[in-house]
């Protein structure tokens, strides 16, 4: 089914722990193939030039709760809704469930690959694959998390503040970024699969936001280039900063990557904050409401 196979014998072992047999993105995302085991109907907005933006999740099989609590809150204001993409978790009991909320709520896309933190790079390769099947007239794609806090009126202040032919990342940008050797660390990379001292400057992969005139050239890129398992230096470092030399635009008072202890109504002035569960999610819609 896939080309990359997880063991979780030793966690702090990278090279035991991840498996791959390729580090050409094509061979997982197979850009000329339909992959999607599961894909909701075409938005409408999406048929037509008007639509500003798109929102694509990353989330787990498993984080039903945490979706349930994201189309009860922000994804209330997105229009059109946001999309969840998934991939296959190995545990068949969650994969039902995920496949009958899927066919519930029309509004996951889960993709032939196995769901791993350490499969993102992988993920978000997927999402910018539906984003042009499903939505490529779309001013901008939004990639972010299921952990985050967005705020779709901020974003949509955001992208309408930007023009011309040639538009901006946007994004929290890292410009000082170095790799992390420790095998404990959750942002462990070996050099082996990357042997430079410093990351090119890239934006944060809480969320960020992509050109939809860009998405093709960056996606096309990326199959070119050796994965990396750091999902947002690979796509919004690597390929778009240092390959395609495009403009990445730093809103670090927009993005919120280390959520500080914020009042209420601060919310209603972010596009988004890291990181929430589900019912803190749901506090912080609540809150919103009484600024």
């Amino acid at each position: 089914m896939q080309l990359l196979t997880v063991a979780r014998r030793n966690r702090h072992n990278f090279q035991s722990s991840v498996a791959w047999q390729s580090r050409n993105l094509s061979h997982f995302t197979r850009p000329e193939k339909s992959t999607c085991i599961i894909y909701p109907n075409v938005p409408d907005a999406c048929h037509n030039d008007q639509v500003s933006v798109i929102y694509f999740v990353v989330s787990a099989p498993k984080n039903r709760n945490v979706r349930n609590a994201i189309r009860s809150t922000w994804a209330t204001r997105a229009h059109p809704k946001p999309l969840f993409l998934c991939g296959i978790d190995t545990d068949l009991q969650i994969m039902n469930l995920l496949e009958e909320e899927a066919q519930l709520f029309n509004d996951i896309v889960i993709e032939d690959f196995v769901d791993t933190y350490l499969n993102l790079t992988i993920k978000t390769g997927f999402i910018l694959k539906n984003f042009l099947r499903i939505c490529p007239k779309a001013k901008y794609l939004v990639k972010c998390d299921d952990d985050v806090f967005v705020n779709p009126t901020v974003v949509e202040t955001i992208i309408a503040g930007v023009s011309g032919t040639s538009l901006p990342l946007i994004g929290l940008m890292f410009d000082d970024g170095t790799p992390l050797r420790a095998p404990s660390n959750k942002y462990y990379i070996p050099t082996w699969l990357y042997n430079k001292s410093y990351y090119p400057t890239y934006l944060s992969g809480l969320g960020y936001l992509l050109p939809g005139k860009s998405v093709s050239r960056i996606f096309d890129e990326s199959l070119k280039v050796p994965l990396i398992n750091m999902e947002d230096v690979f796509f919004t470092g690597m390929i778009a900063n240092e390959i395609l030399n495009m403009t990445l635009l730093d809103r670090k008072d927009y993005f919120i990557y280390n959520r500080p202890k914020m009042t209420k109504c601060l919310y209603n002035r972010t596009a988004m904050v890291h990181s929430f569960n589900a019912e803190e999610l749901k506090e912080v819609w609540r809150s919103m409401g009484e600024c």
